[in-house]
């Protein structure tokens, strides 16, 4: 079930996306809540529609418009939480070196969340801790202050998961 759900779902990403790029607040908004179901139904299913879909959510955190971008995090947030998918992480840490203040936040919280959520396993692979680290590095110089305390954050919980890793 879940795979020809993911084959319909990724022939209909175009329009998706496109609607969840416009500027009326109620398409969009349904859209996201599309998204978000799918996410809590499929699960880690969603790993091959991460490519497709997160990269929009992001760009909608960094928009000015403030209901564009909590609808936006909360589904991020969601996506983290209920697929549990470490490939959602370099989408993340991409967006750390944005422009927008609002889109930086938003990442520095979602890897926050992803250390919270994920197992440490998934975590301890030296590819994604070196990641984290590069986050950590970036959050603690940011110009935002929102940034710097969630990067601190960050940090805290890097440390109590692998604390060996920490110099």
């Amino acid at each position: 079930f879940a795979t020809e759900m993911v084959a319909g779902i990724r022939s209909l990403s175009r329009p998706i996306n496109h609607a969840m790029n416009s500027e009326r607040s109620r398409l969009s908004g349904s859209t996201i809540e599309l998204v978000n179901a799918l996410l809590a139904g499929l699960g880690s299913s969603f790993e091959p529609l991460v490519s497709l879909f997160m990269p929009t959510l992001l760009g909608l955190c960094g928009r000015t418009n403030k209901v564009f971008t909590s609808r936006a995090k909360a589904c991020i947030l969601a996506a983290i939480e209920n697929t549990q998918l470490p490939s959602i992480l370099p989408y993340l840490a991409d967006s750390l070196t944005q422009k927008s203040a609002s889109l930086r936040l938003v990442a520095a919280e979602g890897v926050l969340a992803c250390l919270n959520c994920f197992n440490p396993p998934d975590i301890e692979k030296d590819t994604r801790a070196r990641l984290i680290e590069d986050v950590i590095k970036l959050t603690a110089r940011d110009a935002s202050a929102d940034v710097r305390r969630a990067g601190k954050l960050i940090f805290e919980a890097y440390k109590a998961l692998l604390p060996d890793r920490v110099e």
